[in-house]
Formats: C-alpha cells, structure tokens, sequence
C-alpha cells in the first residue's frame, strides 16, 4: 500500500477527526473538572467555617458531573479504566448522598 492510500483508509475510519484537537478537549475537559473540584472544596470549607451551613445541591452538581465524565471516559477510553470506575462509584455515591441530604434540608 502506498502512503496515500493508508492516510485515506485511516481519515475514513477516523471520520476526518483531528485528534490533536480531540485530545486538547479531553485535556481541557479533565482541568475544568479539576478546577470545579477545587472550588467546591473552597466553598465547602468556608461555608463550615462560617457556619452557613452546606450547598448541597452545588455539591451534588459538581459529583454528578465527575461521575459521569469519568463514566463516559471508562466506557470509551481503555487506559486506566479501573481507576475510573472506582472514581465513578466515588463521585456516584457522593452524589447520591448530597441528593438525599439535600431533600432532607428542606
């Protein structure tokens, strides 16, 4: 086969994807959910320290959304799955217990 033919064999399997773009995104994508973490635990902190209480449902929010990036990630991604599902079940049950805690407040 020459040169040609497998770059075209490979941009039909790969639907013309860019996958420098596609892993800046992925990158991107796993730093604003880092970021969303840490500001989280910044509020979580402040609000015990000044007792205002907790924002559970800014909580919940912010574990929903790690839980199902990081489940979309270990269906599609096969490098370090079982680091992501155990972060899955991690974030999962958080979220489910800030839920729960949530409708208790009210």
């Amino acid at each position: 086969m020459k040169k040609e033919e497998i770059l075209e064999k490979a941009r039909k399997e790969n639907k013309n994807k860019d996958y420098v773009t596609l892993e800046q995104s992925y990158k991107g994508t796993t730093y604003a959910a880092i970021a969303m973490v840490l500001l989280a635990f910044v509020y979580f902190t402040f609000e015990i320290m000044t007792g205002k209480g907790m924002n559970y449902e800014l909580y919940s929010l912010v574990c929903l959304y790690n839980a199902v990036l990081n489940g979309w990630l270990a269906i599609k991604v096969k490098e370090s799955r079982k680091l992501r599902i155990a972060s899955v079940i991690i974030w999962g049950t958080l979220t489910i217990m800030l839920i729960l805690e949530y409708f208790k407040v009210i």
